[in-house]
């Protein structure tokens, strides 16, 4: 019997966790924020970060070797098949809150950070504590900031029969297109909702990617059998969590200190 767990120790272990160091490496970590700013609102609930714990979360993933990407560089990578940089990171924002323009954008210019705003498009210039479209296409011409869809209401797609769903997918898609020139190739599923008939309709609708809101890293290339994995940012978290999902997709656990 001890000769069995030697074997595993001296041999299975060690290959193991080299194997999954590889995979680490080659992995793409997604980050999802929502809002950004100095003093905590109420209102946001648990997805409030302070402009202060970003700009350490930036300096630590640039200072440890990680990768930042834009949208563009993700979606060019699965089509076209090659590699994304080792450690790559995408940071990505839901909804299309005023407090991204005002605090995070200046931050991601002086860092020089590319960063993606999910747009909930119809609360884009309609309601208050959102961006106008005038502050979106001036951050998408700054190169740094991209855009895709995250439907026009903010609906759980489960929730919805398939023409409405559709329309979700379709008209937030001609709206960012029309406003910004580009084509919009991924969608992020409002609260993270979907099953197999709303995936589906997503790619019907003319998308290449979704992104939901499970936490973990994502193998790369993407098999695209289920919606990209993101890690949450939320008000309570510290710098060592953020260390820790960059290393492995989750704040705590086993992992999170055996593959830092």
């Amino acid at each position: 019997m001890w000769y069995i767990i030697l074997f595993f120790v001296v041999v299975v272990f060690p290959v193991l966790y080299l194997h999954r160091r590889k995979v680490l490496r080659n992995a793409l970590r997604i980050f999802m924020y929502h809002h950004i700013g100095k003093s905590e609102d109420e209102s946001c609930g648990s997805f409030f970060v302070s402009d202060e714990l970003f700009a350490r979360q930036i300096d630590l993933l640039l200072a440890e070797g990680y990768h930042p990407v834009s949208l563009s560089e993700v979606e060019d990578s699965y089509i076209s098949k090659k590699k994304l940089p080792e450690r790559s990171v995408l940071l990505t924002f839901d909804d299309g809150y005023l407090n991204n323009y005002t605090y995070a954008y200046p931050m991601i210019l002086e860092k020089k950070i590319p960063i993606t705003i999910f747009l909930t498009t119809g609360e884009i210039g309609t309601k208050d504590g959102m961006l106008s479209w005038d502050q979106v296409q001036e951050m998408y011409r700054s190169s740094l900031v991209d855009f895709s869809s995250h439907g026009v209401n903010h609906q759980r797609l489960r929730r919805l029969g398939d023409q409405e769903a559709l329309s979700e997918l379709t008209v937030s898609k001609t709206q960012m297109e029309g406003q910004l020139k580009k084509t919009v190739r991924s969608f992020c599923y409002p609260y993270g909702s979907f099953d197999q008939r709303t995936r589906k309709l997503v790619f019907q609708a003319g998308y290449l990617m979704d992104f939901g809101t499970r936490k973990g890293v994502n193998h790369w290339p993407w098999k695209g059998n289920r919606p990209l994995l993101r890690a949450h940012v939320m008000r309570t978290d510290q710098l060592k969590h953020f260390r820790n999902q960059l290393a492995t997709g989750y704040k705590n656990g086993p992992a999170t200190w055996i593959f830092r």
